[in-house]
């Protein structure tokens, strides 16, 4: 069986995170409902995609992410990786919120990871061992997106891929 290569514990970690934004109605995923696709769009976006989902996320609050430092430690089965989250809004107290969120979701570390592993619409690929927040930026006004504050939020994300008898991924 050929892996898939496509699968990423970041898209993993996207998943459970909009999931519990929603569930504490802190995003409203009706308010990000498209037209043109007759669906809902995930507010959490790529940092490759942000330019596309310009328009349509223009005024509105969402999240943009990025892989920004990948290590393995010395048994190469465990993953350390920097996830950027950077949040954009127009209203300071819904990036507060937001940013609040996330760091009572994360800050638990291995409690943190077991509620991800425990999180039922993830593959089954990956297990996540620790889970914190390494660094977070104060809330300033946007650079990139014009009449938008921000704040970075970075989490520290250890975990390991499923793998065959030789090492391979699954």
């Amino acid at each position: 069986m050929t892996p898939d290569y496509k699968l990423d514990a970041i898209l993993e970690i996207r998943k459970f995170l909009w999931s519990k934004l929603v569930a504490a109605e802190i995003f409203d995923e009706n308010d990000y409902f498209s037209d043109s696709i007759n669906n809902n769009i995930v507010p959490i976006v790529p940092v490759q995609q942000v330019s596309e989902m310009d328009q349509f996320l223009s005024g509105k609050k969402h999240i943009v992410y990025d892989k920004i430092g990948t290590s393995y430690e010395e048994n190469w089965m465990v993953c350390c990786e920097q996830i950027l989250f950077t949040i954009y809004s127009p209203d300071v107290s819904e990036i507060n919120e937001i940013r609040n969120f996330m760091i009572d979701e994360f800050r638990r570390v291995d409690e943190s990871a077991r509620d991800v592993n425990r999180f039922a619409s993830l593959s089954n690929k990956f297990k996540f061992f620790s889970i914190f927040v390494a660094d977070i930026s104060p809330t300033e006004p946007s650079e990139e997106m014009q009449g938008l504050m921000s704040s970075d939020v970075i989490l520290e994300v250890k975990y390991a891929r499923m793998v065959d008898g030789v090492g391979r991924f699954l």
